[in-house]
């Protein structure tokens, strides 16, 4: 797997060395021996600890399992998946159902010889390939399941619904102003557009993340480092100069003009996020084309996104004679034991679980409410666990007698937008073209302040609140494609509604990071804890969070850690073979074989270890 051209792997490699510069002026010198698993040690366990059966984890089990690694993966829930969570409406169709989770995925294209071209998403291409996922299992293909996912209306047609201006899309007409005078702003800016204003914004930075690589210079990381402590609406606010073309004044944006930008990105409070976070955001959807990026086909799975983790846990338990992945065990504690092992206290057991390594791929908000007391947690390291922040999300499926939405207005995937509280429509791109279309509607997708109000009215237990609820959508609905009311409750069958910040093991739908949280904080979680035998994975701990290849680029990381400090160095080349390489954290010799002492191997140096052929130091963090 080549990660050349990957540029947010530049990325987090380059934070990764500014962060380890930094440490290395403050630190004493390699001191202690750590751990060597020699003959002279008593037995100890072997197994690995894996906490979490998302996607994170069941793809740390099946590295762990080609490597011919022993490990047992605990489950705090009944089902895998994690936030890969699709619902299905009971006494549906084959295609009334909705991803409550993640549901779409911008993977690169292909190549003549169908391989996956150089791109961010590249690693979860290759996992949807993996051999094992696609022979010798009680299934079709796993590749056969990907199928074309519509980011805007295939047929055109969806709506813009904002201050009581609706506007039905069209390639033949242009959109009203949606009052924005009213809301304080410039016919300057109104003529601009909010979509060419943001680009403004964020193009500059990556295209110059872009230029460093094409060109092998620094000078766009150390421009965007300048600016990482603004949020995008400081940002917005005290630093940014419209460029010239855009012929509007060369001044910072006033409160009126950001706010009215932000009403059309689907989600208040988005801008109260980490400029940088804004960045790379664009750059993983692939919204800053160069030649290094290429292009993105974006793909969804029939069946929903949990069809994937579904096929990962079926290889795992297919022939094994004890059960790989435990359910219902909800971890109470970790703790080390000695410095040789760790201990995971799991509710309902008497005696902890001992594991070699524990690799955690538990979401950090619900990590944060095991006890860690004696885990040997660095102080950094508690302050992420506490200060990295999670975005809310809210969805709300509706099942309906007909895909009215394309009956009577020809659309077939993208969505609808507006500022009422509903603020985005998702029309479903499976089945939308077969004899028997999906007749579920994501009717309401809410992220950070929206979500939180919503949220309020979902999973109460009181049925006058669902009620609510529903009302609420249907008549949103009504109002965004000027139906009547009465017409959508008769179409109505039935609802389903989530909220990920209610959801005890998770607390949260994403990684969301504040100014200033991937120089320090995020930092300090790609490395163990003090013992180097609890490890930190799951798509926060990734450049790509918010992204099912960030959780996979996290747990290669952690299955590297773990290579690297058990000292299982015969391992790490056919880790390689098989799992590829990664732009944060690997390195070759020139012989591309794998070379303990090649200071090019990030993750080693940033782990604060020397080798003279194994282990010969560690640098207390």
């Amino acid at each position: 797997m080549d990660s050349r051209g990957d540029v947010l792997g530049y990325w987090g490699r380059k934070i990764i060395e500014d962060y380890d510069d930094a440490l290395c002026k403050n630190i004493p010198p390699l001191t202690a021996t750590p751990h060597q698993e020699t003959s002279q040690i008593p037995a100890l366990p072997k197994r690995v600890g894996i906490l979490g059966a998302g996607v994170g984890g069941l793809y740390t089990a099946l590295i762990l399992d080609s490597l011919n690694i022993d490990y047992e993966i605990l489950e705090a829930s009944d089902r895998t998946g994690g936030r890969l969570f699709t619902y299905n409406f009971p006494n549906g169709g084959k295609y009334d159902y909705y991803d409550v989770g993640a549901m779409r995925f911008p993977l690169p294209t292909k190549d003549a010889q169908g391989n996956y071209k150089i791109g961010m998403m590249r690693r979860l291409g290759e996992l949807i390939n993996y051999s094992k996922l696609n022979k010798g299992l009680s299934k079709p293909p796993l590749s056969s399941q990907l199928i074309d996912y519509h980011v805007t209306s295939k047929r055109q047609g969806h709506f813009l619904y904002f201050n009581n201006q609706r506007y039905q899309v069209s390639q033949t007409s242009r959109p009203p102003d949606f009052r924005a005078q009213e809301m304080g702003v410039n016919s300057q800016y109104i003529a601009v557009g909010v979509e060419n204003i943001i680009q403004d914004v964020i193009r500059p930075f990556a295209k110059d993340l872009i230029e460093d690589l094409e060109q092998n210079v620094h000078s766009g990381w150390h421009n965007i480092m300048k600016h990482d402590a603004y949020s995008l609406r400081s940002f917005m606010s005290l630093k940014y100069t419209p460029s010239a073309s855009l012929q509007i004044p060369r001044t910072h944006l006033s409160a009126n003009a950001i706010n009215w930008c932000e009403t059309f990105d689907d989600s208040t409070g988005a801008y109260d996020r980490g400029l940088t976070e804004a960045v790379l955001q664009a750059l993983a959807l692939a919204s800053v084309e160069s030649q290094t990026l290429g292009g993105v086909e974006w793909k969804c799975l029939e069946g929903g996104s949990q069809v994937l983790t579904d096929y990962m846990a079926a290889y795992l338990t297919a022939n094994g004679t004890k059960p790989v992945i435990q359910f219902n065990k909800k971890v109470t504690s970790i703790s080390q034991s000695g410095d040789m092992a760790m201990d995971v206290s799991v509710r309902g057991e008497c005696s902890p679980r001992t594991y070699s390594h524990v690799i955690s791929t538990i979401p950090l908000p619900g990590l944060r409410v095991i006890e860690l007391g004696g885990a040997g947690l660095n102080v950094m390291q508690k302050n992420a666990l506490r200060k990295l922040q999670y975005g809310p999300s809210v969805k709300v499926g509706m099942r309906f007698q007909s895909a009215w939405w394309t009956e009577l207005f020809g659309i077939i995937g993208g969505k609808s937008s507006t500022d009422l509280p509903i603020r985005t429509i998702i029309y479903p791109s499976h089945g939308a073209e077969s004899s028997t279309p999906s007749t579920v509607l994501i009717a309401s997708y809410c992220l950070t302040n929206d979500a939180e109000r919503l949220g309020a009215l979902i999973n109460t237990g009181k049925i006058e609140y669902e009620e609510q609820l529903k009302e609420l959508v249907l008549r949103n609905l009504a109002e965004v494609h000027n139906m009547d009311y009465s017409f959508l409750l008769d179409q109505y069958v039935d609802m389903h509604a989530w909220d990920w910040s209610d959801d005890p093991l998770v607390m949260g739908a994403f990684a969301f990071f504040g100014p200033g949280d991937f120089q320090d904080l995020y930092t300090s979680l790609t490395v163990p804890n003090a013992n180097k035998r609890l490890h930190f994975a799951g798509e926060a701990i990734s450049i790509r969070h918010s992204w099912v290849v960030g959780a996979l680029d996290s747990a290669w990381r952690a299955v590297y850690e773990y290579l690297l400090t058990s000292g299982q160095h015969e391992k790490i080349q056919r880790f390689f073979d098989l799992w590829g390489q990664n732009e944060e954290w690997a390195g070759q010799s020139k012989h591309g074989k794998h070379d303990p002492a090649d200071p090019n191997t990030m993750l080693r140096v940033h782990m604060g270890y020397t080798y003279a052929g194994e282990i010969t130091g560690e640098v207390k963090f």
